[in-house]
C-alpha cells in the first residue's frame, strides 16, 4: 500500500497528513518551522484523525508559535542564547517537579533530585543508589507526553533497575500508554 498525503485545514492551522502503513497515528512539529505533521494508519477514517488534530489544536498553536518564532530567531541570531536555555531548564524543572509530586505516591517512590541537562543519547536517566534522575532538555520541544513518559519511566527504575520484565510491568501498571509514547518518541532523536 503506498502513501497517501493531504493538508488539513483546523482554525487556520495547516496540518500535513500523510496515510501509511502503521499501528498507531502520531503528531509531529518540526522544530525547525513550525510544520505540523500527523501520520496516521492507512486505515484510519479523516473523521478520527481531525478529531485527534481538534483534541490537541490548543498544544499544536503553542508550540508551533514557539518554533515559529525560535526559528526567526535564529534567522536574526545564531546560537541559542545562554539566557534563553537556562530559561527553558527552569521551566522544564518545575513541569518534571509537577509531575514527580503527582507520581511519587502513584508509584510509592522518592526522587531525590531533578537535573536537567542536554543529553546526546539519551532521554533521561536515574541513579537508583541515590533517586536522582536526570531529564533531557530536549523533551522541553517535545509533547507532553513525552515528557510524562520519560519521567514515569526513570521513576520506574527505582522500583526496578533493568529493562526486565518486572520494570516493563510498572510501566504498564503505572503508565499503560507507554508503547505508544515511546514508539512515537523513536523517530526522534535527543539534540
Amino acid at each position: 500500500m503506498k502513501e497517501r498525503t493531504y493538508q488539513l485545514c483546523l482554525d487556520g492551522v495547516t496540518i500535513t497528513v500523510t496515510k501509511k502503513r502503521m499501528k498507531h497515528m502520531y503528531l509531529r512539529i518540526r522544530r525547525e518551522d513550525g510544520t505540523v505533521r500527523i501520520s496516521a494508519p492507512w486505515q484510519m477514517s479523516e473523521e478520527r484523525i481531525r478529531a485527534f488534530a481538534e483534541e490537541r489544536l490548543d498544544w499544536i498553536r503553542q508550540h508551533r508559535e514557539t518554533y515559529i518564532e525560535a526559528s526567526r530567531k535564529r534567522g536574526e541570531q545564531r546560537p541559542e542564547s545562554r539566557e534563553e536555555t537556562e530559561r527553558q531548564k527552569r521551566i522544564l524543572k518545575a513541569e518534571v517537579e509537577r509531575l514527580v509530586k503527582k507520581w511519587e505516591p502513584v508509584m510509592g517512590v522518592q526522587v531525590s533530585g531533578i537535573t536537567i541537562r542536554r543529553m546526546k543519547t539519551r532521554w533521561g536517566s536515574c541513579n537508583t543508589g541515590t533517586h536522582h534522575i536526570n531529564i533531557n532538555l530536549a523533551l522541553a520541544k517535545m509533547p507532553p507526553e513525552c515528557l510524562e513518559y520519560v519521567v514515569v519511566h526513570e521513576m520506574t527504575h527505582i522500583l526496578e533497575p533493568s529493562h526486565s520484565p518486572v520494570f516493563w510491568g510498572h510501566m504498564t501498571r503505572y503508565y499503560p500508554d507507554w508503547k505508544r509514547v515511546r514508539n512515537a518518541m523513536r523517530d526522534e532523536l535527543p539534540e
